[in-house]
């Protein structure tokens, strides 16, 4: 749809409410709209200290978002048989070991890797498990993907039996695409991305930038404290910059920058993705994109899946793709891509803070111009559900691959309560909890959770052929099972 005055007003508006009421250091917003910019502004500060603007035309370490860039230039060589999604790991990188119940990594193909399903977890090993900031970041340039994996890869499970985020696996990725190139992963994407596309400010140097913003973070919560002291882990208290953010150091992406290394502005980011709304003209063929936004690991058709290396989702109606980015010490990005509008949605913001994804959702419904949702009644449920669904619920086996849900949720409990359902969290925004509203007469087991205005989470039920609920499944692609054993709590 074309982008008006208005729309770009109520974008503006939208982000002016969201510093004030958030309060991150400074983030940039930016809307393509066909092949063009329709949309650049800047909010708060690019470096507080100094008084410095946001602007669209600094650079912003875009971090994972990396991983899509990757992904096309892997995609570019399989369209050149040079490569083939069925390509073992085992036998482009053998110098990289597997062990553990997973297995020994021969059945771990470049698909697996692309959909985050490989059995690669949080770090390379348990051991690393103390100390996982050495294990990804570095405080001096890092090319050694070898270096990576001194012990070699604990596969906890086998390829294809769940999702788990897995960094390690695009570090892996990159060296697959830099030895079949010939040269370094930063010259492949110079080459296969920011060349053609005329990204001029756009480079995998992982270097400090005169151009770049400061990185700001905020102290850990309470509860990130707690979790800190159990682990044994100091957190160490730091001076802020106007009573909030505090500023960040560099540190670079271990193993090569793969993973999330690159450094963009947003009209550079503009350029990547009107070429990604054009089915990736000028890097893969159409086919091939529409096979990498495709359902590639997709258990549930109606909540968040992945393609090859791009995420899948539907948001306020719209079908959309694309990946989120975040840095250690200050740094978060986010790029959306609404095909059906011919949109997408820039966020780089020079914060790493926990409600990020607030500022996301509340700029993606100003740019849709989305009604807040209208749930139906927590009361209007399947009288089976209400009867078969409480209980806990926990992760898939393996700490390397679940890494994430324990430190961010931890077990979830479903409780029956006066005719409704509602979910608590043994951590995290959920721990107070929240109740189960039915998302869609037609389907009595799937879920939205009252947590949010704007864009209320989504939660789907398992059930066994005789009807029994076994586990459950959620937007970020977690899957958790029924633990019967384990005493609720609420």
């Amino acid at each position: 749809m074309p982008f008006t005055a208005s729309d770009a007003a109520r974008v503006d508006a939208a982000a002016r409410a969201a510093l004030a009421d958030l309060r991150p250091a400074g983030f940039s917003v930016g809307v393509v709209s066909g092949q063009d910019l329709a949309f650049a502004q800047g909010y708060g500060f690019a470096d507080i200290e100094s008084g410095k603007p946001q602007h669209p035309e600094l650079r912003q370490r875009i971090g994972s978002i990396t991983k899509t860039m990757v992904g096309l230039s892997l995609m570019a060589l399989v369209d050149e048989g040079r490569l083939s999604l069925d390509d073992r790991i085992v036998d482009l990188v053998p110098e990289v070991t597997f062990h553990g119940d997973g297995g020994d990594g021969s059945d771990i193909r470049l698909r697996h890797m692309l959909t985050h399903v490989s059995g690669i977890g949080e770090v390379a090993t348990p051991e690393e498990m103390k100390e996982i900031t050495p294990s990804l970041w570095s405080d001096t340039p890092d090319t050694d993907l070898l270096g990576l994996f001194p012990n070699g890869v604990t596969l906890e499970v086998p390829p294809a039996f769940k999702w788990s985020y897995a960094n390690l696996a695009f570090a892996l990725l990159g060296e697959v695409v830099s030895r079949a190139e010939g040269m370094t992963i930063a010259q492949v994407l110079q080459k296969r991305i920011f060349g053609p596309l005329g990204m001029t400010s756009s480079d995998l140097h992982d270097m400090p930038h005169p151009d770049l913003t400061t990185g700001y973070h905020w102290a850990p919560g309470e509860e990130a404290r707690e979790f800190a002291a159990r682990d044994g882990t100091p957190i160490e208290d730091e001076p802020t910059a106007d009573g909030k953010n505090i500023r960040g150091k560099y540190q670079h992406v271990r193993g090569g920058g793969a993973a999330g290394a690159v450094q963009s502005t947003v009209p550079d980011m503009a350029r990547y993705a009107a070429a990604l709304l054009r089915r990736g003209a000028g890097i893969v063929k159409p086919e091939t994109f529409d096979r990498m936004v495709g359902p590639g690991w997709a258990p549930h058709e109606r909540l968040t899946s992945w393609g090859l290396s791009f995420d899948r989702s539907e948001r306020h109606g719209r079908r959309t793709f694309g990946h989120g980015g975040g840095v250690l010490g200050g740094w978060n990005s986010m790029l959306i891509v609404i095909p059906g509008e011919d949109l997408a949605l820039i966020v780089h913001c020079n914060t790493a803070f926990d409600t990020f994804e607030q500022l996301n959702k509340r700029l993606l419904a100003a740019l849709l111009d989305a009604p807040p949702p209208n749930l139906a009644s927590p009361t209007d449920i399947d009288a089976d559900v209400l009867a078969a669904a409480p209980g806990v619920y926990e992760a898939l086996p393996g700490r390397l691959t679940n890494f994430r849900i324990m430190g961010q949720v931890g077990r979830i409990q479903l409780s029956a309560k006066d005719g409704a359902l509602r979910l608590h969290s043994r951590r995290g925004p959920w721990k107070g909890g929240f109740t189960l509203h039915p998302a869609d007469p037609q389907d009595p087991d799937l879920f939205h959770l009252d947590d949010d205005p704007i864009e209320p989470s989504r939660v789907a039920l398992d059930r066994a052929p005789d009807g029994a609920v076994t586990g459950l499944r959620f937007d970020r692609l977690v899957h958790m099972v029924r633990a019967d054993a384990v005493k609720g709590w609420v």
